[in-house]
């Protein structure tokens, strides 16, 4: 669905997009991460159509957006961060204005559409209200609306809930997972509880680099386990036997909890069933074996620092 290869775009000496790489299949929600100025924002803009790179390929619904980029931006749904909305309309004036400029079809199908569009955002009670009187999220409805309008399998969203308020952010985050069974979506944000709440991978860009791109699930565990290790006596040559695992590079402890001595260990991989086999063996009062994961906060600083 979408497909980005070593892309470049530069303002001046400013290389707001050096070398990135990555592709999204369908069905996919990808958080797309990092600092402000990163370079999300000029990422989407390439891949919604509306700015051209440097250098590089992009390819959306098989599209080249060099060549294709009209027909991108018709296919596309697309919510920019400032979210830009006609004030003195009602909603449903910029709804049906949109369903025009993009000669959608037939009264009687704009008609159904707009009901079914204005039911999915949650927009039914505002419908008839100038957009200039809503409060900001339901402005982002109204945004989304639009993005979803033409009925779009791919979704580009800039920074969806910024400056909403956190019951406001919970009801646009609950949209945006209710369409994430028809849409494949590319979520630009730097509020981490947003990744967590929706998307099952994350891309993470820093400076205009990637430096990751990796299911959400593994993320945790890319570049260190960490293995928490309890027993109920102290040991005393058996410190050497878990150091001397392959593939552990640290053993920290024993430190004391209660009647208990834990330990540490650092691995470059999964060594919790040889720690299990080697207590089994070697009769040690095993009480505790656990792996600790890093919260997504923790790994985003590590990255971006």
């Amino acid at each position: 669905m979408i497909e980005v290869r070593e892309l470049r775009k530069n303002y001046g000496d400013l290389w707001a997009v050096d070398g990135v790489d990555f592709s999204i299949g369908k069905g996919e929600i990808v958080g797309f991460l990092g600092p402000n100025g990163a370079g999300k924002t000029t990422t989407l803009r390439i891949l919604a159509g509306y700015l051209p790179q440097n250098s590089g390929t992009v390819r959306v619904l098989d599209l080249d957006n060099k060549t294709d980029g009209l027909k991108i931006r018709r296919q596309v749904g697309y919510l920019p961060e400032n979210n830009p909305l006609y004030e003195t309309m009602e909603v449903s004036e910029y709804l049906s204005f949109l369903w025009a400029a993009r000669r959608l079809g037939s009264a009687q199908v704009r008609q159904n559409r707009l009901k079914e569009v204005a039911a999915s955002c949650g927009l039914e009670s505002v419908i008839g209200k100038d957009i200039g009187e809503l409060s900001k999220g339901y402005r982002q409805r109204v945004g989304l609306a639009g993005a979803i309008l033409h009925d779009p399998s791919v979704l580009l969203l800039d920074e969806p809930t910024s400056g909403l308020d956190p019951i406001q952010a919970r009801d646009v985050r609950d949209l945006i997972k209710s369409l994430k069974a028809r849409k494949t979506i590319l979520l630009s944000t730097h509020i981490l509880p947003e990744v967590h709440a929706i998307c099952d991978r994350v891309v993470i860009i820093h400076k205009g680099k990637l430096v990751a791109d990796q299911p959400l699930k593994d993320l945790a565990n890319s570049e260190e386990y960490v293995i928490t290790v309890g027993f109920a006596k102290n040991l005393t040559n058996g410190e050497d036997r878990l150091k001397d695992i392959e593939g552990v590079t640290a053993l920290e402890g024993p430190s004391r909890r209660g009647h208990e001595f834990i330990y540490r260990i650092r691995a470059q991989k999964d060594v919790r069933r040889e720690v299990f086999e080697l207590a089994a063996s070697k009769h040690l009062p095993l009480v505790e074996l656990k792996m600790e994961e890093k919260s997504l906060e923790e790994i985003f600083h590590e990255l971006t620092r």
